[in-house]
């Protein structure tokens, strides 16, 4: 069995003083103009984006502990795309960064099997590389247990984790994830108003229920099932920790979307463990600001990394006990 994915998590958030976490989202329209590809070919787009996503993380691997990578923007390149995910994944990890594979599957139990093995098991394939699998992985638990079950079975017996979507930042999810039984159910046959009790929380209450066996809970007292949580507001977000006290939080929302790190405590445990806080856009994307290009010029990797910094030293207070 491997070490604990929430343990080493923590050890390191710990090492960098940060638990500042970059997504990359590679938009092949989106990038440096220096990495424009000079054609309309396949090959020339995966090159431009496998090189740009090297770059930036290159220029923060010293900087913070995890790099979550969005499946979803390579998969728009088809097979090319996908190797490329995992080449990225390989290359993440060769400068020792824990890699979050931003994948949000979710699907029967007979077919979870199938994405675990693909995105979080041990390859059972001797020519493909360990290091291309990521160290955790998103998950959209709408199927009940069954398609989460078989990521935390490999979890557990690697030393992997997982974030269950529980509430995206997202606000067109809101009528989803803050949906309180407002209609009649078929326990309330007659129309009557359900008990106000948000979808978010019962997903969470799911969640906490999954990662609760003691083979699950690391020596940092967290488990190794984690949920996806925006700070919405500060009362409900701080409601939903008190809850799932053992499960680490997947923090998004933060930079492009509007969250700031004091809106991020409240996911955070009393000691300051507890969550990582996520930032895509406004990091890898810096270069696209003035006041950056005014001071770095074309060096776009230097945007990134300015933007880097001031971002893991905003949340990295949120480390302090409260």
């Amino acid at each position: 069995m491997g070490e604990h994915f929430s343990d080493r998590l923590t050890r390191a958030i710990q090492e960098r003083g940060t638990p500042a976490i970059v997504g990359l989202d590679p938009v092949l329209e989106s990038l440096p103009a220096a990495l424009q590809p000079r054609d309309r070919r396949l090959a020339s787009a995966v090159a431009a984006v496998e090189t740009f996503c090297r770059g930036v993380i290159d220029v923060v691997a010293p900087l913070v502990p995890a790099v979550k990578i969005n499946a979803g923007f390579f998969e728009a390149f088809y097979g090319e795309g996908l190797s490329a995910y995992y080449r990225v994944v390989a290359y993440a990890h060769a400068r020792g960064l824990l890699v979050i594979g931003d994948i949000k599957r979710g699907d029967i139990g007979s077919t979870a099997k199938l994405y675990a093995r693909g995105h979080l098991d041990q390859p059972a394939l001797d020519d493909v590389d360990p290091a291309s699998i990521p160290d955790a992985v998103t998950l959209a638990g709408y199927l009940g247990e069954n398609a989460v079950r078989p990521f935390i079975d490999i979890a557990r017996k690697l030393g992997k984790g997982l974030y269950v979507l529980v509430r995206p930042s997202d606000p067109g999810a809101d009528e989803v994830h803050e949906f309180a039984g407002r209609v009649g159910t078929a326990h309330q046959p007659d129309g009557g108003q359900c008990p106000p009790y948000a979808f978010y929380r019962h997903m969470g209450d799911l969640v906490r229920h999954w990662g609760a066996g003691p083979d699950l809970i690391g020596e940092c007292g967290l488990s190794c099932v984690g949920a996806v949580v925006a700070p919405k507001d500060g009362a409900s977000t701080a409601a939903l920790r008190a809850m799932m006290p053992r499960t680490p939080f997947l923090v998004p929302g933060y930079g492009a979307q509007g969250a700031r790190a004091e809106s991020c405590r409240p996911c955070f445990r009393a000691d300051g463990t507890g969550a990582v806080v996520n930032a895509s856009r406004s990091v890898i994307y810096a270069f696209n600001d003035a006041q950056r290009v005014e001071r770095h010029g074309a060096d776009w990797q230097a945007c990134v990394a300015a933007a880097c910094r001031e971002f893991a030293g905003d949340v990295a207070g949120l480390m302090r006990p409260a």
